[in-house]
């Protein structure tokens, strides 16, 4: 931005499990009369072209843009509203954009659901200021099945994309075989069935390595 350009950009990241996250940017005009015209494209650019390794609550190191961060820190939110890995995703974003920034993060499954996450960073811009908007899609990587029969069959598939999200089999398997990073992959089940809360047992498949299997029984919890 220019010299003597007042700035606040306003970051709000609406992710649909099927689809998209949506980030949407608003930057406050001059404020001295000036003729620059405020732009929120170069912050919307950063946030989805910058990489960055996150730490997670056991100690990873995770790897995606700062926008991918920002979603994937959404939908975790809406589990552990106090998750470590938002709190450093806020910090991370903090650290690569203007000090005059202000973002919201918005998730929900579907449109009106009743689970649904929110958190925001930055100072809150000011009432009464013309914005200027630009939008940004972040992929989720989870797409609805192409025949939709039933609501059966809708939520079957929408269960094991989002599962496999969460538990990349051909990864989470190599991490079961390893004796490093096994007791990370067994922790994550765990709470992951503990979260379901319906007495669902993943401790063959775990010992088996077979991530594929686990997944599919956490799927049809």
């Amino acid at each position: 931005m220019a010299r003597g350009v007042s700035t606040v950009l306003d970051v709000t990241v609406c992710l649909l499990l099927i689809s998209a996250a949506v980030a949407t940017l608003a930057a406050v005009s001059p404020a001295d009369g000036g003729d620059q015209s405020p732009s929120a494209d170069a912050t919307a650019a950063r946030l989805a072209t910058v990489t960055a390794a996150v730490p997670t609550a056991d100690g990873r190191l995770q790897h995606d843009t700062l926008a991918g961060h920002l979603a994937t820190a959404a939908v975790e939110n809406t589990a552990q509203p106090t998750a470590e890995y938002q709190r450093n995703t806020r910090n991370e974003t903090v650290a690569h954009v203007d000090n005059r920034t202000f973002v919201t993060v918005v998730w929900e499954p579907f449109r009106n659901a009743s689970v649904s996450s929110r958190f925001t960073l930055g100072a809150e811009p000011p009432e009464h200021v013309d914005v200027a908007v630009t939008t940004l899609t972040v992929d989720m990587g989870v797409r609805p099945p192409e025949r939709r029969s039933s609501f059966t069959a809708l939520a079957d598939a929408l269960a094991g994309a989002y599962v496999d999200r969460l538990f990349p089999p051909e990864r989470t398997r190599a991490a079961l075989v390893d004796s490093r990073a096994a007791p990370w992959a067994i922790s994550r089940y765990r709470t992951a069935t503990t979260k379901l809360g319906l007495g669902i047992d993943v401790a063959d498949p775990i010992t088996a390595a077979n991530a594929r299997r686990a997944n599919r029984i956490l799927a049809s919890a």
